[in-house]
């Protein structure tokens, strides 16, 4: 068999979103590896009402390594009983441009933060840089990412046909537009404009429509059947983000912060070549 269906969720509402803190520190110790609002913890159990009713449910789930997209697998993982495995390649997009670039802990140090919870047996398909990636970087990362990620499910998992990835905002819509077959991300999917949708807790549905037998991953053709769909959330969309917006997604004072903070750090290089 091969791969069908594939499902493509963003993480829940982070906890950095909320209009005022105290904000909580990452549990992993990890910079920006931020848990989800108790907000995003309710949109991640909506989303598992919604994955569990469909008449096509996910066999296997795959989560970025960041605590807030596997806090938002979890219940999903929970409702359909299905192995979550983490895959690296589906991680969050850092510009090569911030003072750090967060890198997730081990999967043996991630699972004591969630027992019983992510499976074995899987090895990550592609590593994100660790100096940070531009936006022609992500993109690469998940054109490449497709067909290697597909072709060791189906090898290792040969009766499955329909695999959930819950990753995030810039990763869900590079791996999307990769899918369709555009040449990057920030273009509109129609003549009417219309983005790929990736508020949080979001999801789309992509299925093979073609797939022409001994050819490669990208010879085949995918349909996008669902666009960040929100419907079953109870406030809707929030959080929509894409690559056209050009700053990471956050709460107003959130952004505000990063702004200064990138204008100071800008100002101290400034200084540092006129001494």
């Amino acid at each position: 068999m091969a791969i069908k269906t594939v499902y493509i969720a963003r993480h829940g509402y982070r906890s950095n979103w909320l209009p005022t803190g105290p904000y909580p520190a990452p549990p992993t110790g990890v910079i920006d590896d931020v848990p989800l609002a108790p907000h995003g913890l309710e949109q991640a159990e909506e989303l598992a009402t919604y994955v569990k009713g469909l008449d096509v449910k996910p066999e296997l789930a795959f989560s970025s390594p960041f605590y807030r997209c596997l806090q938002t697998a979890k219940p999903t993982k929970l409702a359909l009983d299905i192995p979550l495995f983490i895959e690296r390649g589906i991680g969050e997009w850092f510009r090569p441009d911030r003072e750090v670039i967060p890198i997730p802990r081990s999967n043996e140090v991630i699972k004591t933060f969630f027992p019983n919870l992510i499976s074995d047996s899987w090895n990550d398909v592609k590593i994100p840089c660790q100096q940070g990636e531009t936006e022609e970087d992500i993109y690469k990362r998940c054109n490449e990412f497709w067909p290697l990620f597909i072709s060791q499910v189906e090898a290792q998992f040969p009766e499955v046909e329909t695999v959930m990835l819950v990753t995030h905002a810039a990763s869900k819509a590079a791996l999307g537009m990769n899918l369709l077959k555009f040449p990057n991300a920030k273009l509109a999917i129609d003549d009417k404009g219309t983005m790929i949708r990736n508020g949080s807790c979001a999801i789309d549905r992509f299925d093979c429509v073609k797939r022409p037998e001994g050819k490669d991953f990208y010879s085949g053709e995918w349909n996008l059947v669902m666009n960040g769909n929100t419907s079953f959330l109870s406030k809707g969309e929030e959080m929509n983000w894409d690559f056209k917006n050009r700053w990471e997604a956050g709460s107003d004072e959130d952004v505000k912060a990063r702004r200064l903070a990138n204008a100071a750090i800008a100002t101290a290089k400034a200084k540092s070549k006129l001494e």
